[in-house]
């Protein structure tokens, strides 16, 4: 997560910015120093892997949203965003995310990062060498589901309500999927939202993920998140896009659709145009 929120910012700050009119500037020099030292200079600028976030129960500052303006050059709108990198040990269970995350129920807008390499069907077809150990609790169809019960929880949701604010779910290190998926993938290349947000371009990278998943994961995956959830999309990305080498060092940094989650949420909040 933490690899996909340093990319993203930078490439908002940046190239996204450019093609759709707005800038980014960060509020307050908490979000300063923290994306400075945490996700910029050592991702950015020297390329090397960033650590795991600490669980909120040992770094309280997790607890604490990165702020940032998103100001539109035409003058139409500021807003401000909020970003909340959680640990994947504060979504291992529902009572460490009613304490520690308990804040999802507030978000606008959820972008929810699923781990190909915690799916028993793609570890089987990619070389072990290149797999991180199984963790069983951070299976994405586990952490859907606490999800879907932290609402109940927090917001009283009724069992045959859906969630209504809007999850992007996002396959994640698609760059490690190469090797298994089609040469002729959307995932391989950028979704081309110079300026628009392509909604043909989203809508075929949704099915095309769906698929996947359903082959991977069967359909109990996809029924859990059509019955839960009102308003959702599929989608792939690659923070990195590459694997860094064995000391953990990248070449260089070169994201893969990063930026489309985000710009389907803003296309839904009124602030990005969409064109079919």
């Amino acid at each position: 997560k933490g690899h996909f929120i340093a990319t993203l910012i930078h490439r908002l700050e940046n190239e996204t910015g450019t093609q759709f009119g707005f800038s980014l500037g960060m509020l307050g020099d908490q979000t300063r120093q923290r994306y400075e030292n945490d996700y910029r200079t050592p991702l950015i600028r020297n390329k090397e892997l960033l650590q795991p976030t600490p669980s909120a129960t040992i770094d309280a500052s997790v607890k604490s949203p990165m702020i940032f303006r998103l100001t539109m050059h035409a003058g139409r709108s500021a807003i401000n965003i909020s970003f909340f990198d959680s640990a994947g040990e504060d979504m291992k269970s529902l009572d460490a995310m009613s304490s520690e995350a308990r804040y999802i129920c507030s978000a606008a807008g959820i972008i929810f990062l699923l781990d190909p390499l915690q799916i028993d069907a793609v570890r089987q077809k990619l070389p072990p060498a290149r797999l991180p150990l199984r963790d069983i609790a951070g299976e994405p169809v586990y952490i859907v589901e606490r999800l879907r019960e932290l609402f109940e929880r927090q917001r009283g949701l009724a069992a045959t309500k859906k969630i209504k604010t809007p999850v992007a779910f996002v396959l994640s290190k698609v760059d490690t999927l190469f090797p298994i998926i089609d040469r002729a993938s959307a995932l391989r290349g950028t979704g081309g939202h110079f300026g628009v947000f392509k909604l043909t371009d989203a809508e075929s990278v949704n099915t095309e993920v769906q698929n996947y998943l359903d082959s991977w994961m069967g359909g109990g995956f996809s029924n859990r998140v059509r019955s839960g959830f009102a308003q959702y999309k599929f989608f792939g990305v690659s923070s990195l896009g590459r694997q860094p080498d064995g000391r953990g060092q990248l070449e260089s940094v070169s994201p893969i659709r990063v930026e489309d989650p985000f710009l389907w949420l803003m296309h839904l909040l009124g602030q990005v145009k969409a064109s079919k």
